[in-house]
């Protein structure tokens, strides 16, 4: 295994198993910057990125950079990056659209997105559309970029199982309706450049990193 490769699975490992012997913050930011400019190379050869059926399922959030405003307003706190605790329970989840949005999208591939964020007994789930752009207008756009668009209209607050809420939020029922017809550049979005059966890592459009680990045991 390449040796970016492996920095990289070994530190998803190390995040699921709850392992002490992780690589350094600074490996895995180097590993994860040099996946990313393998994959934006992938426009000069024949490579196809992935289809969203390797992104379903539940994923961790394990690893973070933050985007510029916020590494800027932490100082030196992120540093090359920070490794997440697993008691934040910070779970993204994606799958087919439901009955709720049964419509498909109009362009590339799409599902919705359920993020999840368990601290002590307050459970906050946020929900909504997303669709595979799997990149631009360009064959060679196409395979370099794998863009998911995502947009949160529904939220959901519990505390100890008890729900606070559940619905709608910010004009989410309207945002879901023309999701579908809405330009990307509009649109929130991650660029997935590392796809795995145990790992997925995206640059957000903030340009900040991130790296999740499977969790759903597939």
């Amino acid at each position: 295994m390449t040796d970016y490769l492996e920095v990289i699975e070994t530190a998803a490992l190390s995040l699921r198993e709850g392992g002490v012997k992780r690589p350094p913050s600074e490996a895995l930011r180097d590993a994860l910057l040099t996946a990313e400019k393998q994959t934006k190379k992938q426009a000069q050869t024949n490579a196809i990125a992935p289809e969203f059926e390797a992104l379903m399922g539940e994923w961790q959030l394990g690893w973070i950079t933050g985007t510029q405003r916020s590494r800027k307003k932490a100082g030196g706190l992120l540093g090359a990056g920070r490794y997440l605790p697993r008691f934040l329970g910070i779970r993204i989840r994606y799958q087919l659209r439901d009955e709720e949005m049964p419509t498909p999208p109009h362009s590339g591939e799409g599902g919705r997105v359920e993020n999840r964020v368990q601290v002590l007994g307050l459970t906050l789930t946020v929900t909504g559309p997303v669709a595979w752009q799997k990149g631009g207008s360009t064959p060679e756009a196409k395979r370099a970029n794998r863009l998911l668009a995502f947009d949160f209209t529904r939220l959901q607050a519990q505390i100890y199982g008890i729900r606070l809420f559940d619905g709608f939020v910010r004009g989410g029922a309207q945002r879901e309706a023309v999701f579908d017809e809405t330009a990307i550049a509009r649109q929130a979005f991650f660029n997935y450049f590392y796809v795995s059966p145990t790992a997925i890592a995206a640059r957000g459009r903030g340009g900040g990193l991130a790296l999740w680990y499977r969790v759903d045991g597939n």
